[in-house]
């Protein structure tokens, strides 16, 4: 049963106005209405006092046979799919909004729904204000530190974005809940943890580590840089992906040293140096072969492919997303017919796993 009808059958069964659970709840008529005729939906903090007002479980509320169904996830991860591919952003938006209402206790939605507003500037108040009752919502009821963690993380950069000085202000007490890496508790997690616990930790640890110093490296790149200075920080970043990745698969985490290697190879396109050039656009290309070959997968990175959970439809948009900057790429040119005919296989690899 639809959200909006269930609604109604509530209210109707308890023998209520529109009005009556308007004042119960804190809101308007309009809004009661507008929620039974499919027009809007309550925010996050509501389902609690709407499900105490109708005495029934949150759960209740929600269709949730469907809502943790393969066959659902693989539908709407469909739909965020071709909305992107018709950069569609309000409707991938609206379509994460909907799967978290529909949802509201898998909080590992929202951090994607606050990435997608963050990268592509979605910046109106409408949009800002909602990522922040999530995030006061996860930051209340959300027992995974790690997920409220990332919450914080993504926060912070998209409160730092806004005009508005009050959600400006947001983002400074988003970066104050992070946790300091020096005085980190996970430094003491062998206390408390059994051996496979904490060997999960550490490598937890790692990733985080490896990432922080990759992206600090990265950070100290600036644009009026000399090309050969740009140069040695990127080829510095790489190389801490490379000491923990060891050539082999890693899935998601293969990303941050694509993304180096092809800074690496336009500049030394810049540079004249075109055969160095290629040497660096052929190691992306042996890295994404391995997401397209299915023998190379078994070939995993030890410290880093698959220690936390990864999202591999994510990992292949990114990756062709990445093909077709590349193609792009007025610098790499001389490249592109190689370039090319590795997007169209990566994209009849990515098609199949999709249908």
């Amino acid at each position: 049963m639809e959200l909006k009808k269930k609604l109604r059958e509530l209210r109707t069964g308890s023998n209520m106005t529109q009005e009556e659970v308007a004042d119960s709840l804190g809101v308007s008529s309009q809004t009661v209405s507008k929620w039974e005729r499919g027009l809007l939906s309550p925010d996050i903090y509501l389902l609690p006092r709407i499900a105490l007002l109708f005495k029934c479980s949150i759960d209740s509320l929600f269709d949730m046979e469907l809502a943790w169904s393969t066959e659902h996830r693989r539908e709407f991860e469909k739909k965020i799919h071709d909305l992107g591919a018709k950069r569609d952003w309000d409707g991938v938006y609206q379509a994460w909004i909907s799967e978290i209402e529909l949802d509201p206790e898998n909080y590992s939605n929202y951090p994607a729904v606050m990435l997608h507003v963050f990268r592509k500037k979605l910046y109106k108040k409408i949009y800002i204000e909602k990522m922040l009752s999530l995030a006061e919502h996860a930051e209340k009821y959300c027992p995974n530190d790690d997920i409220r963690n990332e919450i914080y993380r993504i926060m912070l950069q998209l409160c730092s974005e806004s005009d508005d000085k009050d959600i400006k202000e947001k983002g400074k007490y988003y970066y104050q809940k992070l946790p300091q890496l020096c005085h980190s508790r996970e430094v003491y997690a062998k206390f408390v943890m059994d051996t496979c616990e904490y060997r999960d930790q550490i490598l937890k640890n790692i990733i985080c580590i490896t990432d922080i110093a990759e992206c600090s490296i990265r950070q100290l790149i600036l644009p009026d840089m000399p090309l050969e200075e740009k140069l040695f920080y990127y080829k510095k970043a790489a190389a801490l992906y490379e000491t923990v990745l060891d050539s082999k698969y890693a899935g998601s985490y293969d990303l941050p040293l694509l993304s180096d290697y092809y800074e690496i190879a336009v500049i030394y396109v810049k540079l004249d140096k075109e055969e160095t050039a290629y040497e660096y656009v052929s190691r992306i290309f042996e890295i994404l072969e391995k997401h397209i070959i299915g023998s190379h997968k078994e070939n995993k990175s030890a410290l880093l492919y698959d220690t936390v959970n990864t999202d591999s439809i994510s990992t292949e948009v990114n990756c062709l997303k990445l093909l077709q900057s590349m193609a792009n790429s007025p610098e790499l040119q001389s490249f592109k017919g190689e370039i090319i005919n590795l997007q169209q296989r990566f994209t009849e690899y990515f098609s199949q796993n999709l249908s």
